[in-house]
């Protein structure tokens, strides 16, 4: 004998089955909410990144210290509005495209028992504005000190930023 379903009972079955897909769905929104959250608050790309950044900056300037360059253009005649033309060359070739760069050259002088930095004023010798370093999530800065062959102390700072990126 077949016993026919009243319309109460097939209500009942109904609603239990919207109530099912709304839970569903219900969890599938928090799963995904919980790894959006984890994926974005893992921030070891920029720890990793840096370290790259540090790296390059390093090589950098030991390329420009051991062909010589340093010597060759500080220590020459020359405008300084050519020599930043000429280390801006020199870095481009070296860097991605999406790194932005600052080099600061400083002539370290004695004076009495403390050390004097003097900036030597390059005005080239970037690729960008100091804003790009202001929002930039990356920045790294690599220093070096190179005594030149005639016995001038040079304090070389690059500083460099990876582009494209901010809050």
């Amino acid at each position: 004998m077949v016993k026919l379903l009243s319309s109460s009972s097939r209500k009942g079955e109904g609603q239990a089955r919207i109530l099912e897909a709304v839970i569903a769905a219900a969890i599938i929104f928090v799963v995904f909410s919980g790894v959006t959250f984890f994926m974005r608050s893992s921030d070891i790309t920029i720890v990793q990144e840096r370290g790259e950044l540090d790296r390059l900056g390093y090589n950098i300037l030991d390329r420009i210290v051991e062909s010589g360059a340093i010597e060759q253009e500080l220590e020459t005649k020359l405008d300084l509005w050519t020599i930043g033309q000429h280390f801006k060359a020199i870095i481009l070739q070296a860097l991605p495209s999406t790194v932005y760069f600052k080099l600061n050259i400083f002539n370290c002088t004695e004076n009495g028992p403390w050390i004097t930095l003097n900036p030597i004023s390059l005005p080239n010798a970037n690729n960008t504005s100091e804003d790009a370093f202001a929002i930039s999530k990356e920045v790294s800065s690599t220093t070096v000190t190179y005594t030149s062959r005639t016995g001038s102390i040079y304090n070389i700072v690059l500083v460099l930023a990876r582009g494209g990126e901010g809050d």
